[in-house]
């Protein structure tokens, strides 16, 4: 890795602790998804467990088959709900950070319009990284870890500069295959940031109740922090 790189990568990190300080609210949105992730997994498991009660009390084959149909659609619904929810809060952080590392005070409502209206292309862009990731983690894990780090500014292409599903997983991997160094460095700060957060966790979940929340909130500070982070090293990696 050159000293330019070195340098970028130590403005990228610097520059998410500035942006994070200085717009807390950025925290919000990931917060929201976890909170409606939790809330719809207790309603569908409350409904699956529901099914089983009424499996047992009836003790019929089919009543079983049609409990065992609908158990499987809940968990279905269940994991489309998270992917979405998950999927739109991380697009609202990356649009909220393209606003404050412009130097405009990001608007939580605002980002969710312009995710909102864009929702096809990045759900689009996202199912296809999804599926060349674990086509990839089938064959061996390695390669599906490649095609994760050549993927990583996908969901930024779409969102900031417009591009379709397809058009972004392309550019993405042409960013980072021209910027190797920069992109190595930002993923090795990511685990390393990480990593702080995971043992910050652990300290934490020594605390009854105030722990467990404690952690939630620093869950939603790695994941905006890191948000940030990339986005400033997507909007100034040269462009060849």
């Amino acid at each position: 890795m050159g000293a330019d790189a070195g340098s970028d990568l130590v403005g990228d990190f610097s520059a998410g602790a500035r942006v994070l300080g200085q717009y807390p609210v950025m925290v919000v949105p990931p917060l929201i998804a976890m909170a409606v992730v939790f809330v719809a997994t207790v309603l569908l498991f409350g409904g699956a467990m529901s099914m089983f009660a009424l499996d047992g009390f009836s003790g019929r084959r089919p009543v079983a088959a049609g409990v065992a149909a609908g158990t499987a659609a809940l968990f279905l619904v269940g994991a489309a709900v998270a992917m979405v929810v998950n999927l739109v809060s991380s697009a609202v952080v990356v649009v909220m950070a393209k606003d404050a590392l412009t130097g405009r005070a990001p608007r939580m409502g605002e980002a969710y319009g312009v995710v909102v209206s864009r929702l096809g292309d990045v759900v689009g862009a996202s199912l296809l990284c999804a599926l060349i990731i674990g086509l990839g983690s089938i064959v061996l894990l390695i390669p599906g870890l490649i095609a994760a780090f050549f993927l990583m500014f996908a969901l930024q292409v779409v969102l900031l500069e417009g591009a379709g599903p397809i058009d972004g997983l392309r550019r993405s991997a042409g960013l980072v295959g021209n910027n190797l160094g920069r992109a190595i460095g930002l993923v090795v700060g990511a685990m390393v940031a990480a990593f702080v957060t995971w043992l910050a966790s652990v300290v934490l979940h020594f605390i009854p109740v105030v722990g467990n929340l404690a952690s939630i909130l620093i869950a939603g500070v790695f994941f905006t922090y890191v948000t940030i982070v990339f986005v400033r090293a997507f909007q100034t990696l040269p462009r060849r």
